[in-house]
């Protein structure tokens, strides 16, 4: 999310100094420019996430337990939200230094109620649900599902295509028989 921080500004930049009206001049079609500019901040995105695992699975071990086409999927999701969430900001925004800062906020936010900070599992019932509407609590969920729980590629579906589909998926048997005996549930009052 942060590396489409600089998508959004790079944008504001190129309106300010009149780059964007000249890029429009051009014969291509707007949509193929807004394009053009969501394909660019996925793939810087997901070199990000690449860079990211690589780093993870070189020095923490982290697997993919699950399905490797649904960790493809989950990341390539997750770099299209974060591209299409810089392209937002940019439509929002009026001057560069004012958007970055409220950008920041809103990254900040929705990776702390995503569950990247803490554990979603340890929110309140109520903020868990809220939490549903945040694209990054998505991301995290999908991420989580395909390197430590093992799911396959139908169960991070929800995680990216539509919020009610994940009640209607069955976690493995394996995840539901060893989940309360390898992590202890509990509130973060608690610790």
């Amino acid at each position: 999310l942060f590396t489409c921080i600089d998508l959004a500004t790079g944008m504001l930049l190129e309106r300010q100094l009149g780059l964007w009206k000249r890029l429009r001049a051009a014969p291509v079609s707007r949509l193929a420019l807004l394009g053009a500019k969501a394909v660019s901040g996925t793939i810087l995105a997901l070199l990000s996430l690449a860079v990211t695992f690589a780093f993870g699975m070189a020095v923490f071990g982290i697997r993919v337990e699950g399905s490797r086409a649904g960790f493809i999927a989950v990341c390539v999701a997750t770099a299209l939200m974060a591209s299409c969430f810089g392209l937002l900001v940019a439509a929002l925004g009026r001057t560069p230094a004012a958007t970055r800062g409220v950008a920041i906020l809103a990254v900040l936010l929705m990776v702390m109620l995503g569950g990247a900070w803490v554990p979603s599992f340890v929110f309140p019932a109520w903020l868990q649900k809220v939490t549903l509407v945040v694209p990054a609590r998505w991301a995290v969920d999908g991420l989580d599902a395909v390197t430590w729980r093992g799911v396959d590629f139908m169960g991070v579906l929800p995680a990216f295509l539509t919020f009610w589909v994940r009640r209607h998926v069955r976690e493995p048997e394996l995840w539901l028989t060893t989940r309360g005996s390898t992590r202890p549930r509990g509130r973060l009052g608690d610790v």
